[in-house]
Parts: structure tokens; C-alpha cells; sequence
């Protein structure tokens, strides 16, 4: 039998005066704890508090991008060409591919898919890194193997898997156009084009790429008044306890180094032993670059083989410590069992607190 009816609706509404209560509560800490850090937060960056990065860490404080430099002259024709060339298909075997095919404007210059797709449809074994931040690395590539925006500039084209050219047969065809042949000779005197002027040309305009104009960029316009109390937590958490700025901070929230987190699949299928091909450096197995944050809501999916859709997932693993390497030998490499990094460390996030720290990465 059911309860009679003036019971139920009693119980009914002393359910919902609890809920209430319950709800009231919870909601009391975080408006009290939002409060206090409005006010820890209301002047300017360096006034903020202090960042929280553990030993070994690089930290550089937060900061706007610099203001916008207008080209003009040799640096403006430079730029222009490059910017023509990376939309060039005949740079690629096929004619078909260009670079902005795996890198592209509205994608935060990323492809948005997992791994790179190439030449006759290959797919590669890593995801496109944005551009943004290409100009401030001193090596490129997930596992730093190219010493510069130049020698970058020429792997994909040359690649294989990737554009599959002929540097012979790119700069028989490029002398062939009056076009290039006269917008070479003007930005660079360049009286017959070889592979090493496109590179130049490209690397050229790469250094003019910078994010799109973000709601971070206004913090440091107007203050984080700009910001919702969840961004503003998770701006505090990225800072603090989240241990997010011991490879995230300075103007593009990147240290430009390299670290291990747990996902190189070392003897599994995706087995990928990052920048210990580059160095032969058991201390490397694993490695790959920190990318830059910035318009980091626009290059879904995440890390070097784009195994995370979505920037939860990329936080839930962070907040975990990690992934987990396997500590046998592969027998599918030389390379030894990846070493944990020491910066990696399980963390003590609430389900709120995580969401937090998405809110604060979609400001970027």
C-alpha cells in the first residue's frame, strides 16, 4: 500500500527542504571561495599568487601575446609568397596536398583529426601540431628532430607518407611560372628558386602566424572581471594545485620542453618511443614537446597521437597522474621502458574542480 496522500506530500516537501538546504550548502563554499579569489585576482599578473610548480620545473610568468607588428617592404612580400606557398597543392607528389591541408586556419592550424592523413591516404603516426607557436620553439616537430622553421619547412613536402615530393622535380616545375620566378626575385633576389627558398619563403610566413584574439588576451586588457567564477577556478587550479604551469606558463603556456605522459604505448599497438629516435637517450623514451595552450579549444583532438576528443578527457588524465607505460622491454623496439616523469603526480580533484580547469583552457 502507498502512503496516505497528506503523508506523501509531506515527506514530499521535507525531501525537497533538505535538497534545498543540501544544495544551499554546497553552493556556499564555492560563492565564499570565488569571492576570495576575485579579490586574490583583481590587479594585475604580477600581483596574482604565486604559481605552484614542484622542482625541475621551468616557469615563466603569464603574459599577453606582443602587439602586432605591421610587415612592410621585403618583410611583407616575404610573408605574402609564403602564405601563397603554404596553400600550394603542386608542392606535393600528388598535386593535391598543400600544407595547409594538415594545417589549417580555421582548425587553430591543426587538422582536427586524430593522426595526419597523406599522400595516397596514408595516415601518419602523429596529430598535426597548431603553428601558433612554431615561431617560438628551438626545435620542431613532437619529438624537436628539425632545428628550425626552415628545415621543418622541407620534411612534410619531402615526406613519404606525407606530401611524397621531388625537391628535383618541385623546383623544375616552380621555375617554370613567371609568377614565382618574380615574386622570388623581388623578396629575396632569388635569380633561380631552389627547395631551400620555399622553405625560407614558408618559415617566413609562419613567423607572421599568431592565435586569434582570445578571452584571455582580454585579461590582460581589463582584468579577469572578463571571466566566469568556473574559469576563474580553473585559472587558479592551472596555477596552483593542478601543478598545470609546471610545463604550461609564459606568454604561449608552453615550457618548449619535453616530458613523458604516460601514453607513448610503449609494447602496444600504438607504440610510439617519441624523442628517443631523435636522441638515442634512454632518459627520452616517451618524450614529446608540451604544445602550446593558446586557441587550444580549436585543435581537438589531443596529444601526439590525438587520442583524447575532448579536453576533459586530456584533464581527467592529468589529474590521475597520468597514463601508465609498461616496464618490461618491447620487443618491438630498442628503446628501454620509459621512465615516469617527475613532474606527473596524482591530484586531488573534485569533478567541479576538473570542469573548472575546462572552463579556463575554452578561455584560451
Amino acid at each position: 500500500m502507498g502512503f496516505p496522500l497528506a503523508r506523501t506530500g509531506r515527506i514530499a516537501l521535507a525531501l525537497a527542504a533538505l535538497i534545498f538546504v543540501v544544495a544551499a550548502t554546497q553552493r556556499e563554499e564555492p560563492a565564499g571561495r570565488i569571492a576570495q579569489l576575485r579579490q586574490a585576482y583583481a590587479g594585475p599578473v604580477e600581483s596574482w599568487p604565486a604559481a605552484q610548480v614542484d622542482e625541475g620545473a621551468v616557469f615563466s610568468e603569464f603574459g599577453p601575446l606582443p602587439p602586432r607588428v605591421a610587415l612592410e617592404g621585403n618583410a611583407a612580400l616575404r610573408a605574402q609568397l609564403g602564405a601563397r606557398l603554404f596553400e600550394e597543392r603542386h608542392l606535393s607528389g600528388s598535386g593535391q596536398l598543400a600544407c595547409a591541408s594538415c594545417h589549417n586556419v580555421e582548425l587553430g592550424f591543426s587538422d582536427g583529426i586524430k593522426t595526419s592523413i597523406g599522400h595516397d591516404r596514408q595516415r601518419g603516426q602523429r596529430n598535426a601540431l597548431s603553428l601558433y607557436a612554431a615561431s617560438q620553439m628551438d626545435s620542431l616537430f613532437w619529438d624537436g628532430r628539425s632545428p628550425s622553421l626552415e628545415a621543418q619547412a622541407i620534411e612534410p613536402i619531402i615526406n613519404p607518407i606525407e606530401m611524397a615530393a621531388d625537391p628535383a622535380q618541385i623546383e623544375a616545375w616552380i621555375n617554370t611560372r613567371e609568377d614565382y620566378r618574380q615574386e622570388f626575385a623581388a623578396a629575396y633576389g632569388t635569380p633561380r628558386i631552389a627547395i631551400g627558398d620555399i622553405a625560407l619563403a614558408l618559415a617566413d610566413f609562419e613567423r607572421t602566424l599568431r592565435p586569434r584574439s582570445s578571452k584571455w588576451d582580454r585579461v590582460f586588457r581589463d582584468g579577469t572581471e572578463v571571466l566566469a567564477d568556473d574559469e576563474l577556478l580553473g585559472l587558479h587550479l592551472f596555477r596552483t594545485r593542478a601543478r598545470c604551469a609546471n610545463c604550461h606558463s609564459g606568454t604561449y603556456l608552453t615550457d618548449g620542453r619535453f616530458h613523458n605522459l604516460g601514453i607513448s604505448f610503449y609494447g602496444r599497438t600504438l607504440e610510439d618511443v617519441g624523442r628517443y629516435a631523435v636522441t638515442g637517450d634512454p632518459a627520452d623514451v616517451g618524450y614529446f614537446r608540451t604544445p602550446s595552450l593558446r586557441g587550444v579549444s580549436r585543435s581537438d583532438p589531443y596529444m601526439h597521437n590525438g587520442i583524447f576528443p575532448h579536453l576533459r578527457g586530456v584533464v581527467a588524465t592529468y589529474a590521475g597522474g597520468g597514463g601508465r607505460d609498461r616496464t618490461v622491454q618491447s620487443e618491438t623496439t630498442d628503446a628501454p621502458p620509459p621512465l615516469p616523469d617527475p613532474l606527473l603526480k596524482d591530484l586531488d580533484l573534485t569533478a567541479g574542480e576538473r570542469a573548472a580547469l575546462v572552463a579556463f583552457l575554452n578561455t584560451l
